[in-house]
């Protein structure tokens, strides 16, 4: 009876020791959302909040490119000055697909999810991006890649 959470347990310390391979990463594209001012929550328990609006936008890349639609960032800025963003805009692609995009992070290091209903681009669905960036005047510029294969 003991025997059998015994073998499990030496089985998992040995999984441990095993260096792991970390899993590839592939380019899926730039972009550039556009966004104008937006509106001061003030100090809350975690931090500043603030509400910013996506406008608009570019995004290009070897599988998919297009536009930004309408979005909101209800970003939170720490006491060390660092940016969570916390976000929700649509992609559209140049051929008519229509993507959601929601982001989660530290700056400079986002999560990125997707959702769509486009046969086409089904295959986003069911992955994780990793996006890195920062501000420049007007809005916020990143690069995204799909983690794992």
């Amino acid at each position: 009876m003991i025997a059998l959470p015994l073998a499990l347990l030496a089985l998992a310390a040995t999984g441990l020791t095993v260096d792991p391979t970390p899993p590839a990463v592939t380019y899926l594209y730039s972009i550039n959302l556009t966004m104008p001012a937006g509106v001061d929550i003030g100090s809350v328990p975690y931090g500043s909040r603030g509400i910013l609006p996506i406008s608009g936008g570019a995004f290009s890349g070897p599988k998919l490119s297009g536009t930004v639609g309408l979005g909101l960032d209800w970003g939170l800025t720490d006491s060390k000055g660092i940016f969570s963003p916390d976000a929700i805009y649509v992609l559209h692609t140049s051929d008519n697909a229509t993507i959601m995009v929601t982001e989660k992070g530290h700056a400079p290091h986002v999560q990125i999810l997707f959702e769509t209903g486009s046969a086409k681009y089904a295959w986003l669905n069911s992955i994780v991006g990793y996006a890195t960036g920062g501000p420049f005047e007007g809005g916020v510029a990143l690069n995204v890649w799909q983690i794992g294969s």
